[in-house]
């Protein structure tokens, strides 16, 4: 599987490699990283997209928009069990699903964001298009970043899910694809950092990182659901909290090429369950289930026509996990500030 995982990467650089022939001449007012630009006969600041999932630790500006499509087309291939052991599955479960988090700056060091979410899944005959919940929160610039300072910028964010995707009365013959949503609101708060150092020349290297805490809220269950049991469950599911902290990097090559790349564990509590989970033929179905652990990377390539569009491709994939899992994705975005 690691072979795959590499062709695709590859692939997607080629793809990449594609944009130089479609250069536009670039406008140096500012920068989708949120870096002010510098004259020319001083630093070269590199115009800069983001890594694949850690955020950025500065807020948008007052009355500006930073929009950035998102394009994952993910397989789960396995799974992992209890002692972190990998076991293969009978089909492999398909997701392709586009998300488009937009920014808007409000001002006094705040912005808003939010994220519709739609995909399809696929899995041995079974197929859906379907609506997935929708994240949305406010950030707040703690800590501003200062050049040749050492301390990053420093952002608290606030989010909440709206759960607009199918999560309950689901159909044994879809075999899972027409779910697309958790039913919790899920309030979170984080905290992220962020930094760019410059090490001479065209090359900097910018650090972030992210720690966010997710409280999930109960959540009423009829029928099969996305917790489990069957057509006559009843009852109330208690999904686990979520902890994920990220670790992410773009090493700038040039104002408009860059490496990037993320490291992120996510620690998801056990979900339990209160009420009837239903039976077939019989046999009572099972509702919940137990805590996981999850460790992957997500090595990419971005270019930059201007301070205002970048582009970045990559993969996404697991390398160790418990009760999780084992997944590779395929990510493509385009940032657009304006």
């Amino acid at each position: 599987m690691r072979s795959d995982i590499w062709f695709i990467f590859s692939s997607l650089l080629a793809v990449c490699s594609l944009c130089v022939s479609n250069d536009l001449q670039a406008d140096t007012a500012s920068s989708n990283s949120k870096t002010k630009l510098k004259p020319a006969e001083e630093k070269p600041f590199p115009w800069l997209t983001g890594p694949l999932l850690t955020p950025s630790g500065h807020v948008i500006p007052k009355g500006h928009w930073n929009i950035e499509p998102y394009e994952f087309v993910q397989t789960n291939h396995g799974v992992y069990d209890h002692r972190w052991h990998t076991h293969s599955i009978p089909h492999n479960f398909y997701i392709a699903q586009t998300q488009v988090p937009v920014q808007y700056g409000l001002g006094y060091r705040m912005d808003f964001t939010f994220s519709p979410a739609w995909s399809w899944q696929h899995t041995h005959g079974a197929s859906h298009w379907v609506l997935n919940d929708m994240n949305y929160g406010f950030d707040v610039q703690i800590l501003a970043d200062k050049e040749a300072r050492w301390w990053p910028a420093i952002k608290l964010a606030l989010r909440g899910n709206l759960p607009i995707g199918k999560y309950q009365h689901l159909s044994s013959k879809a075999l899972g694809t027409d779910a697309g949503g958790s039913g919790s609101w899920a309030p979170a708060v984080g905290i992220t950092m962020s930094h760019l150092y410059w090490w001479g020349g065209h090359i900097f290297f910018a650090a972030r990182m992210n720690w966010q805490y997710t409280f999930q809220t109960p959540v009423h269950v009829r029928g099969l659901n996305v917790y489990g049991g069957g057509h006559h469950c009843a009852g109330k599911a208690y999904p686990g909290q979520v902890l994920v902290g990220q670790f992410g990097f773009e090493l700038a090559l040039s104002q408009r090429w860059a490496l990037a790349g993320d490291v992120q564990y996510q620690h998801i509590n056990r979900t339990r369950f209160k009420g009837s989970p239903g039976s077939s033929h019989g046999v009572p179905n099972p509702v919940g289930a137990p805590s996981q652990d999850q460790w992957s990377l997500a090595p990419a390539i971005e270019y930059n026509w201007s301070p205002y569009v970048g582009i970045i491709a990559g993969v996404w994939f697991s390398v160790a996990a418990r009760n999780s899992p084992e997944f590779a994705t395929a990510v493509v975005a385009v940032n657009i500030y304006k």
